[in-house]
């Protein structure tokens, strides 16, 4: 019987010496897990920006086959080679020299609505679209119901713009090289500015509160430009910037408050009281370009024979890198939404995200000018028809 016990007292000796040592193990391997996570912990600030939207890249380049759609498409042009296209609402819409037509994405004609506008133009703002003369004096106020009004003015019409229910009108008159007008959405002039340098583009304030413009001047052979920031509840410039050594084609405010200045030769970046940031010079001649709050993107053709060069600088950029992507083709027009920006050029259509990797691409005919994106598809317009393809990106 002593022996049994003996035996006994020895077993449960054992099985506390195995889960004193399991014990032991599992403690070490949390003080190892620990110690890893502590380390790892501080160094997150090498690792952590190297993953960052990590997850929201592509996985692959989507190549979408470019076959045309049928049904209603193509959609015939009456005045050939003069249409100009837009998106307003969920619609594409196409402008000639005697009607604007909205079209929902199926290509089926929802409205067509009349004019009398020389040489049109067109810009837009949510459901309404603004249709100005270039050249003539009179412009029109519209959407996929119908006129709204329209108004005929004393002076030259040079461009306009349309935001948040603001139209910003400039006109040549014979006292200065350009007056730009402000009439809210039922035609009334609300605020009135001039100068005797010519404005080359106007960038109206999401809130409708003010605008940017680009003015110009040439000395002894060079052209400059000057940005200044208008307040529509006060007289006198808000700002004034620095003088820009190109010719200023389009202006625009971006999501960090700062402005984006792209022009004939360089796109310049400034900070809200107007001074330069940084800027870029092309190394080729300017062939499309677009912008947004969220993105600014040129593209310039290529020293070498049959290629452009095309940048992409997001708002949260610190400045404007000199970096670019080699793209088949010139590049005839661009797009850009939120996320993405879309490419046309002699061979293809692609889509870029703002770190400049092609997230998508089609082949398509050289015939198209111009295109529209909507709805994860494509409107081509050229000189005689408009066709679409679908495009996942």
């Amino acid at each position: 019987m002593a022996k049994v016990s003996a035996e006994a007292t020895d077993l449960r000796s054992a099985r506390k010496e195995h889960k004193r040592k399991k014990l032991l193990k599992r403690l070490i391997i949390v003080f190892v897990i620990l110690a890893f996570a502590a380390v790892v912990f501080a160094l997150r600030g090498l690792w952590l920006p190297k993953l960052k939207g990590i997850f929201d890249k592509p996985h692959g380049l989507i190549v979408n086959d470019g076959k045309l759609a049928e049904g209603n498409f193509p959609l015939s042009l009456s005045d050939n080679g003069k249409a100009k296209l837009y998106t307003c609402d969920e619609y594409f819409v196409s402008v000639d020299d005697s009607a604007v037509k909205f079209y929902d994405i199926q290509g089926n004609l929802i409205n067509t609505v009349q004019h009398t506008l020389a040489h049109p133009s067109a810009c837009v703002s949510g459901k309404k679209m603004l249709v100005f003369e270039n050249g003539g004096n009179s412009f029109e106020l519209i959407s996929v119901k119908g006129e709204i009004f329209k108004k005929k003015l004393d002076d030259t019409l040079l461009l306009a713009e349309f935001e948040d229910d603001m139209i910003a009108v400039v006109t040549s008159t014979v006292k200065y090289d350009s007056c730009l007008t402000v009439y809210d959405d039922e035609g009334s002039e609300i605020y009135k500015w001039a100068s005797n340098k010519r404005i080359m583009s106007v960038d109206i304030s999401d809130d409708g509160d003010g605008c940017f413009i680009s003015t110009f001047a040439s000395e002894d052979g060079q052209m400059h430009s000057t940005i200044t920031e208008l307040d529509f509840s006060s007289e006198g410039e808000a700002m004034v910037s620095k003088e820009l050594d190109t010719l200023v084609l389009s202006v625009q405010k971006n999501a960090s408050n700062d402005i984006w200045a792209i022009g004939d030769t360089a796109v310049y970046k400034l900070d809200k009281t107007g001074d330069i940031i940084s800027h870029v010079e092309y190394k080729g001649e300017l062939c499309a370009y677009t912008s947004n709050e969220r993105v600014c993107a040129v593209a310039v053709s290529s020293v070498r024979k049959g290629t452009s060069r095309l940048m992409i600088w997001d708002s949260d950029d610190s400045g404007l890198e000199d970096r670019s992507e080699s793209v088949s083709g010139k590049v005839k027009a661009l797009v850009c939404n939120d996320d993405n920006v879309f490419m046309l050029s002699e061979h293809s259509a692609e889509c870029y995200d703002f770190d400049l990797q092609m997230t998508a691409t089609a082949a398509v005919s050289n015939d198209y000018v111009d295109f529209v994106y909507i709805e994860d598809s494509l409107i081509f317009i050229g000189y005689r028809d408009i066709n679409k393809i679908e495009f996942k990106n």
